[in-house]
């Protein structure tokens, strides 16, 4: 092991440009704690940590400190369901009913698992209070869910469902396993690899987690409650509708022991890299997912402008994300999921590279992630990669 000023790990050669990126976003970026981790063809090639894990500095990042990664939870959901996808136990073209006949209430009943999964069920939003309590329950959450009236036709149009995505992967997944999406990661992935990554934190786990810090100037504006995009990311305002708020719940101790499978899952970079390795077979080792279902999740299902707003957002294949203008990652070829904390994580089958970055200051929303692409982009260049505009 190395270590050069507060950033610890290693790093081949190959990769010191890399390297140099991420220590750069400490000393000029404001980074305060984060990681980035770099597979290749089934190895890691980059592996590095640094900073504070809490605001106060007095806390160091370890080599196994995890962090909240939001949304990037819902790469990992994905990555589970359409390992169910390969072996042959979900079709993705089946009406998701099939699988959960409750859903098909209100005329959400021909809505495909592949649709649903990419944000165009029309029930981005669940009525009625949510308390704490409520949440322990992922299948009472998930009937609620299936009981909503949609909001559009589903299938017409797509909507962030910023939460409830994750009880439409935990329902699925138990319908056709009888886990739930993250007890069967934690039994039939996180455990067999040895992964620091949980959805739903276990009384016994070990790892210490940073906690997410939203500097003021980052904070995302206070919006109309009473908005689609307030209530699904509040639900139904048991947190305030802003970036500090949804941070505030992710560091909660209590909040990460529940499965949100959208939302909650807490994770170290090193451990999020070797899952995209799996996914793609990285060196040669069993896929996670077959090469056709892969190609075959990775086919824009939803993109462009979403029901309710005014600007165009990410796009989607199967659940996972596709290169789009805010995260091109390494171009055509690539696939995962980013999260509202900064975190990204991904894929690029074509190189057999997969990467993530996690961080507990996060940067500025609705842009590029300079501090992320400053490493992304060097990566790209060792690889002789020309990452399109979007």
């Amino acid at each position: 092991m190395t270590t050069r000023g507060q950033i610890q790990g290693t790093s081949d050669p190959e990769f010191a440009a890399c390297r140099d990126a991420f220590e750069a976003n400490f000393r000029e970026g404001g980074e305060r704690g984060a990681a980035c981790t770099i597979y290749r063809d089934g190895k890691p090639v980059l592996d590095l940590w640094g900073g504070s894990a809490d605001a106060t500095d007095q806390t160091p990042w370890y080599r196994n400190t995890a962090v909240p990664v939001f949304s990037v939870t819902k790469g990992i959901s994905a990555l589970c369901i359409l390992s169910q996808v390969s072996n042959g136990k979900i079709d993705l073209d089946l009406p998701l009913a099939h699988y959960w006949p409750e859903f098909a209430a209100h005329g959400k009943g021909d809505i495909s698992v592949r649709k649903a999964l990419a944000h165009q069920a029309g029930v981005p939003l669940i009525s009625g209070p949510v308390a704490i309590e409520n949440l322990t329950d992922t299948a009472a959450m998930a009937a609620r869910l299936a009981a909503e009236t949609p909001l559009f036709e589903p299938g017409t149009a797509h909507a962030y469902h910023a939460i409830t995505v994750g009880w439409i992967t935990s329902e699925l997944m138990r319908r056709v396993t009888g886990q739930t999406v993250g007890e069967w990661f934690r039994t039939n992935v996180a455990g067999p690899l040895d992964l620091n990554i949980e959805i739903g934190r276990s009384d016994d786990a070990q790892s210490p987690i940073a906690a997410v810090e939203v500097p003021a100037e980052y904070d995302t504006p206070e919006i109309d409650p009473s908005s689609i995009a307030a209530r699904a990311i509040s639900l139904n305002g048991l947190y305030p509708p802003r970036l500090s708020g949804l941070a505030a719940a992710m560091n909660d101790p209590a909040v990460q022991q529940i499965e949100l499978a959208g939302a909650n899952g807490v994770a170290d970079a090193r451990s999020l890299a070797r899952l995209y390795s799996k996914a793609i077979g990285g060196g040669g080792e069993t896929q996670l997912i077959s090469e056709e279902c892969l190609r075959d999740a990775c086919r824009t299902v939803s993109s462009g402008t979403p029901f309710g707003q005014e600007f165009p957002g990410p796009t989607w294949g199967a659940g996972i994300m596709l290169p789009w203008a805010i995260q091109p990652m390494l171009g055509e070829g690539s696939f995962g999921h980013d999260g509202a904390g900064g975190s990204l994580a991904f894929a690029h089958a074509p190189s057999g590279v997969s990467f993530a970055y996690v961080r507990n200051r996060t940067g500025q929303p609705g842009v590029k992630d300079p501090q992320v692409y400053g490493v992304v982009d060097a990566l790209a260049r060792i690889l002789g990669l020309s990452i399109p505009t979007y």
